[in-house]
């Protein structure tokens, strides 16, 4: 990839290509503080790296699963890591040690994504069965299921303060859940296929959803209003981030290009990044920008720093 760049357009160049995996790589995420990338595979194996390095932090682990593992996710503390399978379960598993001391059951369907809210406290999944489901993170009981959409629910995102979580579904709409009392704020309607990403704004106030469409769409998280359309991606979208300042979006798509818009401007395409061999299946940006990680079919993990 040539000019890749932060949201933020912080100029970065190409550190570190990590090999290891042997399967397709399905998620990649980092921790807090950036010191640590977590990246799971349909090898079914869990592999954790030194993200300064590049190198492996000890063997792979197999923390139990048995088919492919969708996604992972550091619990904001760093100490917990939370992955969700084909399986149809749920584990958190303490990052040094490795050890699964919970196992979340209950879905009738694949898990595909996975979320802990910014407290720590819960965990919401999505799944194949249709549903979106809270548990507590410390002892693994299920809090609340959420019912509602009618197809496969491929991702979840929480809000900046905790209090809503966001679902996208293969019925092609985006809800809004109250996470105390799990009921449906929203059901936001535009996108024409499968909705495969979502995420909030840094303030909560904005929503950004990629779809098969080919589509990112910009929704205001109060009144359930859809601001804009935003069009140039020739393929399905499967990844989207805001910039920790909220004024750019990031989108990866199967055209083998990254969008960058700024909202500023009414979210116009300001950068267009390509270079890439395959479908871009996940990325993931240090806190303070300075470190994109992104990976592809080539089963490697490839990182970015600042210049």
């Amino acid at each position: 990839m040539t000019d890749l760049v932060t949201p933020s357009f912080g100029k970065l160049v190409a550190s570190k290509t990590l090999d290891g995996h042997t399967g397709w790589i399905w998620d990649v995420t980092l921790s807090s503080n950036g010191q640590i990338l977590a990246s799971v595979s349909n090898d079914m194996m869990i592999r954790l790296w030194n993200a300064t390095t590049g190198l492996q932090r000890g063997a792979a682990k197999d923390n139990g699963h048995s088919h492919w593992v969708r996604a992972v996710r550091f619990s904001p503390a760093g100490r917990f890591l939370a992955t969700a399978s084909d399986d149809m379960t749920i584990r958190i598993s303490d990052v040094n040690t490795g050890f699964t001391y919970r196992m979340l059951q209950g879905h009738t369907g694949k898990v595909r994504a996975v979320e802990f809210s910014p407290d720590g406290r819960t965990l919401a999944s999505a799944s194949d069965d249709f549903t979106v489901r809270l548990w507590n993170a410390s002892s693994g009981s299920l809090l609340k299921t959420l019912n509602g959409h009618s197809g496969w629910v491929r991702a979840v995102a929480f809000s900046p303060d905790g209090k809503t979580v966001a679902s996208t579904s293969d019925d092609t709409t985006i809800r809004l859940w109250n996470t105390t009392t799990g009921n449906q704020i929203h059901q936001l309607n535009g996108h024409e296929t499968s909705i495969r990403a979502v995420c909030f704004s840094p303030n909560g106030k904005l929503l950004a959803s990629g779809s098969q469409d080919k589509d990112v769409r910009i929704w205001d998280t109060t009144s359930g209003t859809m601001l804009n359309i935003l069009r140039g991606h020739s393929g399905p979208i499967r990844v989207i981030k805001f910039s920790t300042d909220g004024n750019k979006v990031a989108s990866a798509a199967d055209d083998q290009t990254i969008r960058v818009w700024a909202a500023p401007s009414g979210f116009a395409c300001v950068r267009v990044l390509t270079g890439y061999s395959g479908w871009v299946r996940a990325i993931t940006l240090s806190s303070n920008e300075n470190m994109v990680v992104y990976t592809s079919d080539d089963m490697t993990i490839k990182i970015w720093n600042s210049a």
